[in-house]
């Protein structure tokens, strides 16, 4: 046949006709792919496939399409059964339809596969038509075999009304089943209702999966500079309308298959997958948001500090290609700001990685995101949770910071102050329902020495008691032991005062520090805590450990109550019990948990307190 008369043919084709080169990009289109995904062909040669998928699509081809390197068995250009999926149009519209693809045979002189290697798909041509149902999930390429197709679970699109739940869809089904209508409510739930980017949960999910195939996987972290001046300056809506933009030409700065998720605030990540540079896509981020923007009638330049991180052969997940991208970012900004760092080592260490942290508390702190945790202390003598005592927790990036590593810097930056009211007050209405169920319950807040340092500390817990409608009664203070020691005249006030209104007061830590059983007559107090080091001392329960009965007896003789914390083992809450300790805590129970989860908590310490009892 004439080559002229071919090319003829297949540019007239009625079918969307496509190659892709090994590569994934676009070589060849012809009239009616043009006319089909409202594309110009000179916007279609040499983009990636993925252009003309919707994004629920795009990995099951991208599966398929790696399957065609696996199809030895098959002759050369043969056509497989058709993919059914979603297309993407020009206009952001979806449409289901079908591709029939084929691996081309090699070039007559060229390698195996058109020069991409062993096991590599070489060009591939598509045939694609807009289908008239919606789209099914492909079965694996295993030959094609009933049992594989009816395992393979269905995709649906959405219809007008329903595309209202999730961003960025549409489509043509006119009914749900009740399951399929839960799972578009959990995907609208994975949105950003601001921007319509992924959240953060879904953006995890995605570099979760992105982590388990061997492809190059690089995370680019970022934050707009100074982002707290323009909410200042131009008010919360020209605020939020400057973050749509920056979500904008982030997405328009990145490959359809790529994702784009904001985190919160002024917080947004990149997933780039099998990019071959990287450092230039944020180069190219970097010199988008520069660009001038017209926000709220005045022109901005947003620049944004990045960290770009890469997945590398000692990578063990995503929380941690994470925290090396979010070192980065500090270091970026550090180093003056709008600019990109790609990750070292060495950041994790660096003084502007600590003071990054100050600044991403700071921000947790006005946004409200410290939230409460509470583990329960029980009695053995009663066989009851009696107590529950309030954790502070901070969660980043999907994941919970540890409280040695944020409290300390809290605590340096002063920031102690705001976070232990806000526990405090969070702790009392939280816990209220169930302190309402009898009067001896109690819930214990630890409080750092430097809250003291301010005169009106005792005043506000005592307003954050009255807000709340807690009784001052059920209210107990942990304080370490280096606060009554290290104590001036108006700290013991503060304590004396507290104590005059009903609140009492716990020394933690205790046996580790400067106190003698002597001295603690002399203070406010109502139950001292033995510390964990020494509850660790206990390993079968057969020890012969004199000064736990020398501190239990005292403490009581003085009438005070004794806790021991740290309890992870039937053996040392057994060896406790028979001394005479009045109430535990510890794993052994429960670990620290929300609120919601209050029920489940104490069933859980309940059954592990009757489990030691029946052993004993």
């Amino acid at each position: 046949m004439d080559a002229a008369f071919a090319q003829t043919v297949l540019e007239h084709s009625p079918d969307a006709l496509l190659l892709l080169a090994p590569d994934g990009s676009i070589s060849f289109v012809n009239n009616a792919a043009e006319q089909l995904f409202g594309y110009s062909r000179a916007q279609l040669l040499g983009a990636d496939y993925s252009l003309l998928l919707a994004e629920s699509s795009r990995e099951d081809f991208h599966t398929v399409l790696a399957g065609l390197a696996g199809s030895a068995g098959k002759p050369a250009g043969a056509a497989r059964p058709p993919f059914a999926g979603a297309g993407r149009h020009g206009d952001a519209t979806e449409f289901p339809l079908e591709i029939t693809l084929a691996a081309l045979p090699p070039v007559p002189g060229s390698s195996g596969n058109n020069g991409t290697g062993a096991g590599a798909v070489g060009t591939v041509a598509l045939s694609i038509r807009r289908a008239l149902a919606a789209p099914r999930r492909p079965a694996a390429y295993d030959g094609g075999t009933a049992a594989a197709a009816a395992a393979a679970p269905r995709r649906r699109t959405f219809n007008s009304l329903e595309a209202e739940l999730v961003p960025g869809t549409t489509g043509v089904l006119p009914r749900l089943t009740a399951a399929e209508h839960d799972d578009q409510l959990k995907a609208a739930v994975l949105r950003d209702a601001l921007t319509g980017l992924p959240n953060g949960t879904l953006f995890n999910e995605r570099l979760a999966a992105a982590l388990r195939r061997p492809d190059p996987v690089d995370v680019l972290l970022l934050n707009v500079d100074d982002f707290k001046s323009y909410n200042d300056m131009l008010g919360r809506s020209a605020a939020d309308e400057l973050l749509v933009e920056v979500a904008s030409r982030l997405r328009n700065c990145v490959r359809p298959h790529d994702t784009v998720a904001r985190l919160g605030g002024d917080e947004f990540v990149v997933l780039l997958t099998e990019c071959l540079d990287a450092g230039a896509v944020a180069k190219r981020i970097s010199e988008s948001l520069y660009a001038p923007a017209r926000i709220g009638g005045s022109s901005v330049r947003p620049g944004v500090s990045m960290g770009l991180a890469a997945r590398t052969p000692q990578t063990h997940d995503g929380a941690e290609l994470l925290r090396q991208a979010d070192s980065a970012m500090t270091a970026a900004k550090a180093a003056g700001k709008n600019t990109w760092l790609q990750f070292r080592p060495e950041m994790l260490n660096t003084a502007a990685h600590k003071d990054q942290g100050e600044a991403g508390l700071r921000q947790a702190v006005e946004l409200g995101q410290i939230s409460v945790h509470y583990q329960p202390v029980v009695s053995p003598g009663l066989g009851a949770v009696v107590q529950f005592e309030a954790f502070a927790r901070w969660e980043r990036h999907g994941k919970l910071v540890p409280p040695n590593q944020f409290l300390p810097v809290a605590e340096q930056s002063g920031l102690i102050r705001e976070i232990g009211d806000e526990v405090m007050r969070r702790a009392c209405a939280e816990i209220r329902p169930w302190l309402a169920g009898d009067s001896t319950y109690s819930v214990s807040v630890n409080v750092s020495g430097l809250q003291f340092q301010h005169r009106d500390f005792a005043t506000d817990v005592l307003a954050i008691v009255a807000s709340t409608g807690v009784d001052p009664r059920q209210l107990v203070l942990e304080l370490t032991e280096s606060v009554f020691f290290d104590a001036d005249s108006d700290v013991m006030r503060q304590l004396r005062q507290l104590r005059d209104a009903g609140v009492r007061i716990a020394m933690d830590d205790f046996g580790t520090g400067y106190s003698t059983l002597g001295r603690l007559k002399e203070l406010p107090l109502y139950k001292v805590k033995i510390d964990r080091s020494f509850v660790a001392m206990i390993k079968t329960g057969k020890e012969h450990l004199p000064f736990f009965r020398t501190m239990i007896k005292a403490a009581q003789d003085l009438g005070l109550k004794v806790t021991a914390e740290g309890i992870e083992t039937p053996e040392q809450a057994k060896y406790l019990m028979d001394l005479g300790c009045d109430s535990l805590q510890g794993y052994l129970f429960a670990k620290p948990a929300p609120a919601s989860e209050l029920a489940g908590t104490m069933e859980s310490a309940l059954t592990a307190i009757d489990k030691v009892e029946a052993a004993g």
